[in-house]
């Protein structure tokens, strides 16, 4: 979907704010966004010697059980989430998760935002069961937090959805994108960008639950969304217009279905032109 954070950028800002020292920033933070830079830059290998040399420097400093190497490892983790590399990147984000649940001035925000990346860990190793419940666990803390209708449970919320949707679960999975939507409505306004993905998720489970008009309804909206936001010709505009097609073709609508597949090879070959200029 459009609107993805780049992986340096969000390394660099998930965590950000624990290691400073007496109003300066610290040997391992300067580490850590030398390999944020690395990494932006597809130097991977440079990247984990970078975080490995923030992490060391850090638990050498402040121990092995720190909120900074809590980040450390968390930065370090996403680089090898971003590798495929998910045993070392599950270690990783499991100890992170350990010092930040058992640090005396514990921070519940930082403790949801790691159920929810390792949580999301999980799902890509295809562990629905330890993911679940890791979601669940990310959603109470930050609404206890924050409150009901605050944005600060979108990504548990949108990944327990997404879990469930991917299960087969529609009816659970259509609830949690309706609270995700209506909390972000309620924030935002009923144009808000950030609201796209949640309507083409709940656009595809209405179309397998065979709730045509209603998926259109949904689609239709994201798009609107998306163009008020970027534009109408925008590459990331193609996943939600192949996502139409599709429900229109289940509606018997083969001519508008058509119709929609002519937009999305327009914006692959406008696409690939630019690429080649």
């Amino acid at each position: 979907m459009s609107r993805k954070v780049p992986i340096a950028i969000f390394l660099g800002l998930v965590f950000a704010g624990t290691n400073a020292a007496l109003g300066q920033q610290s040997t391992w933070d300067k580490d850590i966004e030398s390999g944020d830079r690395a990494c932006r830059s597809g130097h991977y290998e440079e990247a984990e010697a970078l975080y490995k040399m923030g992490l060391s420097s850090c638990e050498g400093k402040t121990g092995h059980d720190s909120p900074g190497a809590a980040r450390c490892m968390t930065s370090l983790a996403a680089l090898y989430k971003q590798q495929k590399k998910y045993t070392q990147a599950e270690e990783l984000y499991t100890k992170a998760l350990k010092i930040r649940e058992n640090c005396k001035q514990k921070n519940p925000t930082d403790v949801a935002s790691t159920l929810e990346l390792l949580a999301g860990l999980y799902r890509l190793e295809g562990k629905d069961t330890e993911a679940e419940p890791l979601y669940k666990r990310a959603i109470e803390i930050t609404n206890k937090v924050f409150g009901l209708n605050s944005f600060a449970a979108g990504a548990g919320l949108s990944g327990l959805a997404a879990l469930y949707k991917d299960q087969g679960r529609f009816g659970e999975a259509e609830a949690l994108y309706d609270r995700l939507i209506v909390r972000t409505e309620k924030k935002g306004g009923p144009m808000c960008p950030i609201l796209s993905p949640s309507l083409n998720s709940l656009a595809t489970i209405y179309s397998a639950e065979g709730k045509f008009e209603q998926a259109e309804k949904a689609v239709k909206r994201a798009i609107a969304i998306e163009e008020q936001e970027l534009g109408s010709d925008q590459p990331h505009l193609a996943v939600l217009f192949e996502n139409y097609a599709a429900i229109l073709k289940k509606a018997g609508k083969t001519d508008e279905a058509t119709k929609m597949e002519a937009r999305v090879q327009a914006i692959q070959k406008t696409k690939s032109n630019e690429g080649i200029q």
